[in-house]
This record gives structure tokens, C-alpha cells and sequence, in this order.
């Protein structure tokens, strides 16, 4: 009899913990998640700067074939600020982001770009409902896509808030050529890759749903980053390009 009691208190003592505590150790773990997440994104945009530069300068080359007056930009997981040296002097910036813990470095390093007004919103792609219709003059996504949950929905809201000729400049790591060994890496590991990286999915086709979208024009590259190490030849072959509503 003894035995059996215990037996239930047990099972009452995991189901409790699962109702209550669980909540509670999820919350955890997903702030941990994010701060952890933050860090190794700063880190990450640190070692490789000089490695994406090349494209950062490409794709936002067309600002100079903009209007003369002050844009409004959109920027989707602007992270730590890596793309504002490449924006238009008085340019109002609003940056959407998941993830709170990214507000404080972003705004840090908005101070050394005074020209620039930036305004900060917790947000996700797949909904820009804080913005209008044909109200931005251009969106911004580098290293984004791969972890929104819905690619189409978010491409949708980007073609919703652009003005008509507004541009999207992008730059985001795709799924690799099937059979390649990266290929089959990419796909054996994607699921704890997800949950370690908040969510970012590394068999994304970011480069087909954007030519499925609905924008006007697109020049777009397909091409390999040169990383050196292993674990980001995972995110090596990537897309890049501007798309015209």
C-alpha cells in the first residue's frame, strides 16, 4: 500500500509540475533563449562584417536611386544595428523585432548615426498592422526570413506596406542544393537547430517565395558566403537582391 501511495504522489507531484511549473520553466528558458540568442547575433555580425559587406553594399546601392527626401525604412529583425551605416542620411527608421532584448543594443549604436530617426517596436513579419498601407518607401531583411513562422504571410505584409515602386532589399541564407552534403546536414539537423536559434529554420527557400510574391521587378543573386567555420557552412548558400512593388 505504501508503494502505491507513493506511486500516486509522485504522478500528482509531475502533473502539478507540469501545470504549474512548466509555464513558468518554459517563460525561463525562452528569455534565456532570447538573451542568449542576442549575444551570439552580435557576435556572429562581428566576426563576419567584413564577409557580408560586399553585399550590404550592392543591394543597398539603390537608396541612391531614390527619391531625394526623407524615406521611410522599415527594418525587420534589425537585431544590433549592423545595416545602419548603409542607410540614406534623414531617414526615419522603424525597427520591428521579436525580441525585446535587442532594443537596448540597437539603440546604443543609433546614437552614432544622429541623422537617422529610430523608433524601436516589438513585433513580428508576419504581422505590420502598427503600419499602413502603402506607407514605406522601403523594407529591410537580412538574416530575418529564415525564422519567421509564416515566409508567405510576412512577404505579403512587405507588399502590403510598400509604396508602389518601393523597394525591398534583402539578404537571407537558403536551403542548399539538393544532394549536397550540406544538404542533408542541413536537413538532419534542423530541429534542434530551430529551437536553438530562435526559430530559425535552415531549409527556408526564402529565394522561391520571393519570386512567387507578387513584386514588379526582382534582381536577386544566388551565391556561396566563403565561412570559415564549420557550423556556418550550415547557412552558406544565401540569396540577396532588391524586389520592386
Amino acid at each position: 500500500m505504501f508503494c502505491i501511495k507513493t506511486i500516486l504522489a509522485l504522478v500528482v507531484v509531475f502533473v502539478a509540475g507540469i501545470l504549474f511549473l512548466g509555464p513558468r520553466l518554459r517563460r525561463w528558458a525562452n528569455k534565456r533563449s532570447k538573451i542568449w540568442f542576442n549575444d551570439f547575433n552580435k557576435q556572429y555580425l562581428k566576426d563576419c562584417k567584413e564577409l557580408f559587406r560586399p553585399t550590404q553594399e550592392k543591394i543597398f546601392k539603390c537608396f541612391h536611386q531614390m527619391p531625394e527626401r526623407p524615406l521611410k525604412v522599415v527594418e525587420l529583425g534589425a537585431g544590433a544595428g549592423a545595416n545602419f551605416e548603409y542607410l540614406p542620411k534623414n531617414a526615419e527608421l522603424v525597427c520591428i523585432d521579436p525580441n525585446e532584448y535587442a532594443k537596448k543594443d540597437l539603440l546604443i549604436k543609433a546614437e552614432q548615426y544622429p541623422d537617422i530617426k529610430v523608433t524601436f517596436e516589438i513585433g513580428v513579419a508576419e504581422d505590420l498592422s502598427s503600419l499602413a498601407d502603402e506607407s514605406v518607401d522601403a523594407v529591410i531583411s537580412t538574416h530575418v526570413l529564415c525564422s519567421v513562422k509564416d515566409l508567405n504571410q510576412s512577404l505579403k505584409e512587405v507588399l502590403r506596406v510598400l509604396k508602389k515602386g518601393g523597394k525591398f532589399m534583402f539578404m537571407e541564407h537558403i536551403e542548399d542544393v539538393n544532394g549536397s552534403r550540406i544538404h542533408f546536414w542541413q536537413h538532419f539537423l534542423k530541429v534542434p537547430w530551430h529551437f536553438a536559434l530562435q526559430g530559425c529554420n535552415l531549409t527556408q527557400t526564402t529565394n522561391i517565395n520571393i519570386q512567387k510574391a507578387g513584386f514588379s521587378n526582382i534582381e536577386m543573386d544566388i551565391f556561396e558566403l566563403g565561412f570559415k567555420k564549420t557550423l556556418f557552412k550550415l547557412i552558406g548558400r544565401h540569396c540577396a537582391g532588391v524586389a520592386t512593388k
